[in-house]
């Protein structure tokens, strides 16, 4: 019986360390447990990174799961009240999303169009209903381009991007960030996200069917004015940000730094302020001199200062990968 417990547990360290050595070759989350008795019992979990640049997209406010409203758009359900079942994602012929994508490239000349928004006026209560609480903090614009039939483009942005006539960014001006996530449709025709990408995009009024942009003006962006790339990394190229504005910072590291920009449009005092205790933030001048605080010091996470009508400053946020700040 000894000897038989002995192997046991050489088989068991051996084990335990072709484990390690699989995690780490691997490069996946792996849960696992191990129960000694008669038998061995390892339940194994493998989790791995479905797509180029997944790891870009920020899960950690509430509201915000750009990847909840990927797989939505993908192979999205919802149930309605009476228990009915209706498919919304790309991967049921007759879904909603391929439905609305149908209507809209097949249809007459006038009604024709290349994007589905959540903006858009004519389908914003189906699409408030379809997506739940997870993502309502999100702003999609689906681009499916004439020309390449097999594949769609899935921007996501949690950007406040404002109301009907009121954009919150000036149109053209850039806006960020927004993520690029490519759909296309593998051999066996079923749609798969393959790529997320970080970058900008023009402010623009959305291109609603029937009525184009010329009648309902809702903000939104130029999918085909899309770059790659990052903004805010110096003042030269400091992301656009309003008063009145709640903004969701994102740095590489706690030590990275962004910039945002911001003209005032009254002789009125301005407050930068953040509930992350860990978060830095100070205020330059055009000239790139710190300005003069009230109530607050420079690199606190609240400082107030007295903005001048017509001059523009710059917000430098530091102190945490992801700091969620307000300005009044």
């Amino acid at each position: 019986m000894k000897r038989i417990k002995c192997v046991c547990a050489i088989c068991l360290v051996a084990l335990m360390a072709l484990l390690c050595f699989c995690t780490v070759n691997l490069k996946a989350a792996w849960h696992y447990s191990l129960v000694v008795s008669e038998s061995i019992e390892i339940p194994i979990e493998v989790k791995v990174m479905p797509w180029e640049g997944m790891d870009e997209l920020p899960n950690d406010i509430m509201g915000e799961d750009h990847e909840k409203l990927i797989e939505t758009i993908l192979s999205g359900t919802y149930t309605e009240a009476n228990g009915n079942v209706t498919e919304i994602g790309l991967n049921n012929p007759n879904s909603y999303i391929n439905t609305e994508i149908k209507n809209r490239t097949d249809g007459n000349a006038w009604f024709t169009s290349d994007t589905l928004g959540s903006m858009d006026f004519w389908e914003s209560s189906d699409i408030a209903k379809y997506f739940d609480t997870e993502t309502t903090g999100l702003e999609f614009v689906i681009w499916f381009p004439e020309d390449q039939p097999n594949v769609h483009y899935l921007f996501t942005t949690s950007v406040d991007l404002g109301e009907s006539n009121n954009p919150n960014f000036p149109i053209g001006e850039d806006i960020y960030p927004i993520y690029r996530t490519k759909l296309e449709q593998n051999a066996e025709g079923e749609w798969e996200a393959t790529e997320t990408k970080t970058g900008y995009a023009d402010s623009a009024y959305y291109d609603n069917p029937i009525t184009g942009s010329w009648l309902v003006k809702y903000p939104s962006f130029d999918p085909t004015t899309w770059e790659e790339g990052k903004l805010g990394t110096s003042t030269e190229n400091a992301v656009y940000s309003y008063v009145g504005q709640e903004v969701t910072c994102y740095n590489d590291t706690a030590t990275d730094a962004t910039y945002y920009k911001l003209t005032v449009s009254a002789n009125a005092n301005v407050t930068v302020s953040s509930q992350n205790t860990s978060a830095q933030l100070t205020v330059y001048n055009s000239a790139g001199t710190e300005v003069a605080t009230r109530g607050g010091a420079q690199g606190t996470n609240s400082v107030t200062f007295r903005g001048q009508n017509g001059q523009t400053y710059y917000i430098k946020v530091t102190g945490g990968e992801s700091i969620t700040f307000t300005i009044s």
